[in-house]
C-alpha cells in the first residue's frame, strides 16, 4: 500500500512538471510571439517614425528655406519700405521746392506783369511826349497852328485811354493851350495867294513906262486953250489960231524935269514882263512856303521894278502897286504859344513815375 501510494504520487509531479514545460513553451512561444509582434510594430513604428521625421525633417527644411524667404522678403519689404519713406520724403520735398517755385513763378509773373503794364503805360506817355514835342516844333519852326492843335488832340486822346489821375494836370494844359493856339491870329494865306494870282493874270496888261504910243494925242493944256480961243474970238482970229496950232503940232518942244525915258525894243518888253511875273511868282511862292524875308524882298523887288518900267501914273499899274504894299504889310508869322506847359507837366509825371 504504501509503494502504490507512493507510486501514484510520483507519476502526478512528472505530469505536473510536463504541463508546466508545455505551459512555459507556451508561454515562451507566446512571449516569443508577442515579442514579435511587438518588435514588428515597433519596427513599423520605428519606420513611419522615421518616415514622419524624414518628412518633418523636409517639412522644416521647406519651412525654413521658406522662412528665410519670408525673412529675404521682409528684408526687401523693409527696404522698400525705406526706399519709399525716402522715396515719399524726397517726393514731398520736391512738391514742396515746386510749389515754392510755383509761388516764386506767380510772384514773378505778377511782376512781371505789371512792369508790362507799367512799361505799356510808360511807352503811351513816351508817345505822348513825342506828340508834344511834334507840337512845338510845329508851333517854332513852321509856325503852323493847325498841325499843332491836330497833335495836341491826338496826345488828349491817347492820355484819356489810360484813366490815370496823375494826368489830369497835363490834359488841363492841353486843353488850356489847344484853346490858345485855336484863338491865335491866323494869316490869310489863301487870300494873299489869290490877290498874287489875280496880280499875275493883269500884269501883261500893265502899261510899260517907254513904250511908244499908237496914237498923238495933244497936250491938255493946248486943247484949252483952243477951246477959249475959239469960244472968244472972231472967224481971223480963229484961223489964224487954227494955223498956229497946226504948226505948233507938228513939233513940240519942252523941257523935261526927270531923265527921257529910253524906248525898248518888243523883246526886251518882253523880257520886264517876264520878270516881272517871275517876281510875282516867287512872291506866291514864298507866301505859300510862309517865308516872310523872302516874300517881303520880292514884294518890295516887284514894285521898284513897277516904278522902273511902267508908268507911274496909270490906274492899273497904281492899283497894282497899292495892292502890292497891302500885301507887303501882311504877317505870316503870327505870334503863335508854344505848348510847352503840358510837356513840363508831363515830364514831370514820368519822373515821378517808378
Amino acid at each position: 500500500m504504501t509503494d502504490q501510494a507512493l507510486t501514484p504520487s510520483t507519476s502526478t509531479p512528472v505530469r505536473s512538471r510536463s504541463w508546466l514545460r508545455g505551459l512555459l513553451l507556451v508561454l515562451l512561444l507566446g512571449l516569443l510571439a508577442g515579442v514579435g509582434l511587438g518588435g514588428w510594430k515597433l519596427w513599423q513604428q520605428w519606420q513611419s517614425t522615421t518616415e514622419m521625421l524624414e518628412a518633418e525633417d523636409a517639412l522644416i527644411r521647406r519651412l525654413s528655406y521658406q522662412i528665410r524667404q519670408l525673412e529675404a522678403d521682409t528684408e526687401n519689404l523693409a527696404r522698400r519700405g525705406d526706399d519709399n519713406d525716402s522715396a515719399s520724403r524726397r517726393n514731398a520735398q520736391q512738391l514742396a521746392a515746386l510749389q515754392n517755385q510755383q509761388e516764386a513763378s506767380q510772384l514773378a509773373l505778377a511782376r512781371v506783369d505789371e512792369t508790362l503794364r507799367g512799361g505799356r503805360a510808360r511807352f503811351q506817355l513816351a508817345a505822348v511826349e513825342e506828340l508834344l514835342l511834334l507840337a512845338n516844333d510845329r508851333v517854332r519852326l513852321a509856325r503852323d497852328a493847325r498841325g499843332a492843335v491836330l497833335a495836341l488832340e491826338t496826345a488828349d486822346s491817347r492820355l484819356a485811354t489810360l484813366s490815370d489821375p496823375r494826368l489830369l494836370p497835363v490834359r488841363e494844359a492841353l486843353a488850356q493851350e489847344r484853346l490858345a493856339l485855336l484863338s491865335a491870329p491866323q494869316a490869310d494865306v489863301a487870300g494873299a495867294a489869290l490877290s498874287l494870282g489875280g496880280l499875275i493874270g493883269r500884269a501883261a496888261a500893265l502899261p510899260l513906262r517907254a513904250r511908244t504910243p499908237s496914237h498923238f494925242e495933244p497936250g491938255a493944256a493946248r486943247a484949252e486953250a483952243h477951246r477959249e480961243l475959239a469960244a472968244d474970238a472972231g472967224w481971223p482970229e480963229r484961223l489964224w489960231a487954227g494955223v498956229g496950232q497946226a504948226l505948233t503940232t507938228v513939233f513940240s518942244i519942252h523941257r523935261e524935269a526927270r531923265p527921257v525915258d529910253r524906248l525898248l525894243p518888243p523883246a526886251q518888253e518882253a523880257l520886264v514882263q517876264q520878270l516881272l511875273l517871275l517876281k510875282l511868282e516867287g512872291a506866291r511862292l514864298a507866301l505859300l512856303r510862309q517865308e516872310s524875308a523872302s516874300f517881303r524882298e520880292l514884294i518890295d523887288s516887284s514894285r521898284a521894278w513897277l516904278d522902273d518900267y511902267y508908268k507911274p501914273d496909270d490906274a492899273a499899274v497904281l492899283a497894282a502897286d497899292s495892292e502890292l504894299e497891302r500885301l507887303r504889310a501882311l504877317d505870316l508869322a503870327p505870334g503863335l504859344p508854344a505848348p510847352a506847359k503840358s510837356l513840363e507837366r508831363l515830364r514831370a509825371v514820368l519822373r515821378a513815375a517808378p
